[in-house]
Parts: structure tokens; C-alpha cells; sequence
């Protein structure tokens, strides 16, 4: 009896052995195929072509793994890969695409890696990617439809500064990136498309940071766009809920359709937030609970340079709460801000709250454009000390004026036969004239202005064609006039410039 106990013992204990599969460590660099002839099964080729992982997969330390080629990899349930060594996924042209067999697989974990480096993999149906003192980069990767069951966000980091550019993050049930509050992780999230995420509707942002790494954390160029179906889903959060310091720069965003904007909450936090679109944030529509294009919310270490933003349509424009101090524009004096913000149309319950503050201390505001040139009308769109004694002043005086030097009248017959796009613009912008009978002598001239009212940029044309692309100078951003004309006709556009 205890012989056949121990045959038992024996035969689990092989099977629970061949259950996974580790690489054996020894510097080795292989591929899809080396795993297919080392791993017992874990790894296979199946008759299509296309690859299988079937159980447990680790790369050990000093082991790389190197894929060139395009391909297809099958997970199977529940199963994780574990990247202790290097992951190069390289692929001369295509993608590799790692996709679940049926439901879900486990997902990956990238724990001490040393250079790990993915472009063009696309990852579907997983449960998340942990990143642990591994960084690493991403380019030009799709992570789509992922749950919850490897990492609460999709891009999980712990101690972790990966590089995370051009990439597409949609349709995921956690935030696309996420750190703990003291994981000391400063991703560079660059270029990115971040859609349509936290599909479980849970009480938390797409991009869900804590305490920052020796480096700045980085948000820049990117798409964030929310489900409105989703009322719970933020924007951007950065936290320090558990202590540490953050050091972040948020700038060039297109922030769009979220519960709210931007927030920045906790103490020891220092960012600067400029040449944002942060427009519509608003889905929950419950003004005491969220809808703020920015919300700052802590000590008077919760500082920030805000400029060149466009913020409307959320339910607040900007609320500051606390005694947090952060700086709309400050012309004279340390540190400098020119402002340039646009603050315009926030408002719920019938009120217009383009800027709200609830601290006892003053605020400077300076130079921005509330889309009004009278300082009574922008009296009526802040909340500060004259509507609560207790609370401090917003000093917003003097007002930016956008269209200095610029003829804001339009002559032209229907001024929707002409369309300027794409907007916010990056290098460049179309001109689309739908009637043709609008170019006077078929002549059309484009000047473009900054907001001070200087000249950027002009282009004559001649003919009579329907598209005009006219380029942008190198490393402009922020907002742009643009003024067509053709004869006696003009007309003039606001043009929002990424860098």
C-alpha cells in the first residue's frame, strides 16, 4: 500500500513538472522554434502554422528569447508567461500576436528583466501585464479587451520606468497604465491612442499613477478618450495617497469624454500641465462627484505650472481644493508662467465654473482667455473670495487676448463650405474648400497667426482645388489663428498645435 501511495505521489509530482516549462538559464538566445524543441509540449507548432502555449511559461534569467519574424501565438487559459531574462519581439514586417486560445490567458510578467524590448506585438485577451523592476520598452503595441485576473491595469508597474510610445490601449476592463501608490515608477507614455478602457466601469482612471520614480513621469501626445457608457472612467490621475513625491509632465493630450480631466491629488507633487485639449468631461454629470477638466486636491506641495490649455465642457473647468497652490499664469515674478489658457464653457446646473477655488489661499491666473474680453463676465465665471470670505483670491487680471492683429469677422457666403482639420493639428492642417465658387480670381491665401497676434506663417495659392495642406513651422504648439482669404472674402479659425 505505501508503494502504491508512492507511485501515486511520484506519477502527480512528474505530471505537475510537465505542467510548465523554464528555460534553463544558461545564456541561451533562442526562438519560437527553440522552445518547441526544448519545452516537452508547452510550446508548440500546431499544422496552420501558428504557435501554441499551452502551460506555463518562463524565460530564466541570462536567457533571451528573440522573435524577427510575424507570427501568431495561441494561449491557452489561465496560462502565464514569466520574462525573467530578455523578450526581444522584433518583427521584420507584421506583428506578433499573442491571442487567447478561448477566454482569457493568465498574461505576462516581466519581473527584473534587463532590456526588454517589444515592437508591433499585439496582445489580446489577456489578464494583465505586471511589470516589476524591469525598463523595458513598447512601441507600436495594440493591447485590447484585456480583464483583470494577472494585474489590476493592463500595463501593471512596480518599480518600473518603461517606455510606452505609439501604442493603442482599448476596450481593457482595468486603467491602460497603472502604479502602485509607492511603486517609484516613472513611465514615458508617448504618442499613444488610450480608448475606450476601464470597461468594468470601476471608479478609476486610464492612466492611474503613484509615486514617481528618480525620473519625471512623462504623459505626452496622447489620445484619451472615454467610453460614455463608462460614467466612473477617469482621464489622468497622479497620486501620492501613500506618501512619496511625483514629478510629472502632462502636455500635448487630447483628453476627451472622461468623468473628469486630470488630477492631481496628494502632497509632495510637482507637475507641469500644458498645451492640453481637455474638453467633455463630463459623463458621470454629478457636479459633488466628479467633471472637472483639472481638479488639484492636497497641500500647498501640490504645485503646478498649467499653460496653453483649451478646457470646455466638463462640468468644472479647474477646482482646487485643500490649500493646494497650483499657477494658471504669472507674468512677473518666480516661477513664470504666460498662462495662455482657455477656460470657456465649464459650467453645470446652469452655472458657468470655468475656474473654482477652494482653498483659503490666493491663486494666480493671469493671461489666459476666457472667451470674453470683459472683466465682469470672467468675474462671473470664477468662484473665489468675493462669492466666500473664507476662501482666497484668483488673481486673473490682466486677460489674454488671442486675436491681437487678427480680423475675427467672417464675409464669406456660408463659412461651413470651408473646414479646417484635422484639429488639434501636428505638423500640418487641411484646408477643404467644398464651393468653388467662394475663391475670388481662384486665389486663396492662408496666414497663420500665434496668439499674440504674430505671423507664422503664410501661403498663397492658385487654382481652384478642394484640399490645401499647409505645413507648420517645427515645435510649435498651443493655439493658432488661422485666417483664409480670397478676395474680398475672409474668414478666420482657431487651430489647436501638438508638438
Amino acid at each position: 500500500m505505501k508503494n502504491l501511495m508512492f507511485a501515486i505521489i511520484f506519477v502527480c509530482s512528474c505530471l505537475l513538472t510537465q505542467a510548465q516549462y523554464t528555460t534553463p538559464g544558461t545564456g541561451v538566445n533562442w526562438n519560437l522554434d527553440d522552445l518547441v524543441a526544448n519545452s516537452g509540449g508547452v510550446v508548440s507548432l500546431e499544422a496552420n502554422g501558428q504557435y501554441s502555449i499551452s502551460q506555463d511559461l518562463t524565460l530564466a534569467t541570462n536567457d533571451t528569447l528573440t522573435t524577427i519574424t510575424a507570427e501568431e501565438i495561441n494561449v491557452s487559459d489561465g496560462v502565464l508567461v514569466t520574462v525573467m531574462g530578455t523578450y526581444i519581439s522584433h518583427p521584420e514586417s507584421g506583428i506578433v500576436f499573442f491571442k487567447a486560445l478561448n477566454d482569457h490567458y493568465l498574461g505576462f510578467r516581466f519581473e527584473d528583466s534587463p532590456g526588454s524590448e517589444l515592437t508591433n506585438t499585439y496582445f489580446k485577451k489577456a489578464g494583465g501585464i505586471a511589470v516589476v523592476n524591469s525598463d523595458m520598452a513598447f512601441h507600436y503595441c495594440d493591447f485590447n479587451e484585456f480583464n483583470q485576473e494577472n494585474s489590476t491595469g493592463t500595463i501593471n508597474l512596480f518599480q518600473s520606468s518603461p517606455t510606452i510610445e505609439f501604442c493603442s490601449f482599448s476596450d481593457n476592463d482595468g486603467p491602460a497604465v497603472m502604479s502602485g501608490a509607492n511603486s517609484t515608477s516613472s513611465p514615458q507614455i508617448l504618442n499613444c491612442e488610450i480608448n475606450f478602457n476601464v470597461a468594468s466601469n470601476s471608479n478609476t482612471p486610464q492612466i492611474n499613477l503613484g509615486t514617481s520614480g528618480s525620473d519625471s513621469i512623462r504623459i505626452i501626445n496622447n489620445e484619451i478618450i472615454g467610453n460614455p457608457e463608462n460614467i466612473m472612467a477617469g482621464g489622468i490621475a497622479i497620486t501620492t495617497l501613500a506618501g512619496g513625491s511625483i514629478e510629472a509632465r502632462i502636455e500635448g493630450n487630447i483628453i476627451r469624454d472622461n468623468r473628469y480631466g486630470i488630477t492631481c491629488y496628494g502632497s509632495n507633487i510637482g507637475s507641469v500641465i500644458c498645451g492640453n485639449e481637455i474638453v467633455d468631461n463630463n459623463t458621470q454629470n454629478l457636479p459633488m462627484l466628479g467633471g472637472s477638466g483639472i481638479n488639484f486636491f492636497g497641500t500647498e506641495t501640490n504645485q503646478s505650472l498649467v499653460s496653453g490649455n483649451i478646457i470646455t465642457g466638463n462640468l468644472w473647468g479647474i477646482t482646487i481644493q485643500g490649500t493646494a497652490q497650483p499657477n494658471f499664469g504669472l507674468l512677473e515674478g518666480e516661477p513664470f508662467n504666460p498662462g495662455a489658457n482657455t477656460l470657456m464653457n465649464n459650467g453645470n446646473e446652469g452655472e458657468v465654473y470655468d475656474l473654482y477655488n477652494n482653498t483659503p489661499g490666493n491663486i494666480m491666473a493671469q493671461n489666459n482667455y476666457w472667451g470674453t474680453n470683459d472683466p465682469d463676465t470672467v468675474e462671473m465665471h470664477i468662484f473665489h473670495q468675493p462669492d466666500d470670505p473664507t476662501l482666497g483670491m484668483i488673481d486673473y487680471l490682466p486677460l489674454f487676448l488671442p486675436f491681437v492683429g487678427v480680423d475675427e469677422i467672417s464675409n464669406f457666403v456660408n463659412e461651413t463650405n470651408i473646414s479646417v482639420y484635422p484639429n488639434p493639428a501636428k505638423a500640418y492642417f487641411i484646408i477643404e474648400i467644398k464651393n468653388q465658387e467662394l475663391l475670388e480670381n481662384n486665389f486663396l491665401s492662408v496666414d497663420v497667426f500665434n496668439t499674440s497676434g504674430a505671423l507664422i506663417k503664410s501661403n498663397q495659392f492658385s487654382g481652384n482645388d478642394d484640399l490645401y495642406r499647409i505645413e507648420l513651422p517645427d515645435n510649435y504648439a498651443g493655439m493658432a489663428i488661422v485666417k483664409i482669404s480670397s478676395g474680398n472674402n475672409t474668414i478666420t479659425k482657431k487651430l489647436f498645435v501638438r508638438r
